[in-house]
This record gives C-alpha cells, structure tokens and sequence, in this order.
C-alpha cells in the first residue's frame, strides 16, 4: 500500500503480528504506524483483549500511528468506549502516538458518543490539531493518519 503524503509517496510495509478470528494486528515498524482490524463484531472481552495487544504492541514498538479498523463492529457497547478511553489516554499522554485514526460503519458512528471516545473535550484545541479523528474510508484514514 502507498499513500500520497503532502509531497511524496510514504509506501507502508505492513507486517501481520497477530491474527484470530476476530482481530488482526499489523504493524510497520520503520513507520511507525499499528493497523489493528477487527475481522468479526467482538464480543466485549474479544474488543478489550485485541486493544489489549495492540495496545502493549504499540508501547514496546514505538508505535506513532494507529489506525483502527472497526467497520464490522455493529455496536460499540458503553463499557468499551469507557475501557478505550481510559486505556489510550497514556498513549497521548506520554506523546508518544501522535494520531489515531478510526475507520468506522456509520451505524455503528450513529450509537456511540464519538466527542467523548475520539475526540478532546471542547477548547482545548483546534479540531485540526485533534490527534484522533474517525473515519468511513479506510484510505482517508491513512492520508489523515500520514499526513504532515
């Protein structure tokens, strides 16, 4: 896969890490960049052990970008958007990921509470600025993701 950057092309070799049936993990080490998919709908312990992983992948890796791919999850449960919260937090905390992009299906967008899974509260800073965003392509995704 290559995507156009702002001036060039940033060809991401994708390694899989890690792969069940419901999650896979892959991960461009010289990039910088975690792609966790989520292959099936988890259930609520499956969702939290795949981020799991990714999670303790991404702090041992160096990971900068992360991009999520939960298009087959139909329902994001209040638990898991509480447990993501909390759980990612030190990942931007310690600036280490600088974005974090989620590839999403719009009905599954329409039951969760986006502003307080993805997004920093309102004044902190410009939307623009914002190291998380969601997203319905995957491909949008990764330019936002990569882009400088």
């Amino acid at each position: 896969m290559e995507l156009r950057g702002a001036e060039k092309l940033v060809p991401l070799a994708l390694e899989n890490l890690y792969e069940d049936e419901v999650a896979q993990i892959k991960l461009d080490k010289e990039a910088g960049v975690l792609q966790l998919t989520f292959l099936q709908s988890p259930a609520g312990e499956q969702f939290r052990n795949a981020y799991r992983l990714a999670l303790d992948l991404a702090a041992t890796k160096g990971v900068r970008f992360w991009l999520t791919d939960a298009r087959q999850i139909k329902a994001m449960l209040p638990e898991n958007q509480t447990w993501l919260v909390q759980n990612m937090a030190p990942l931007f905390s310690s600036f280490q990921l600088r974005r974090f992009a989620i590839v999403m299906a719009p009905e599954c967008f329409v039951m969760t509470n986006p502003t307080r899974v993805y997004e920093k509260p309102a004044g902190q800073e410009p939307a623009s600025a914002r190291p998380i965003k969601v997203h319905f392509d995957k491909e949008a995704a990764f330019q936002w993701l990569l882009e400088e």
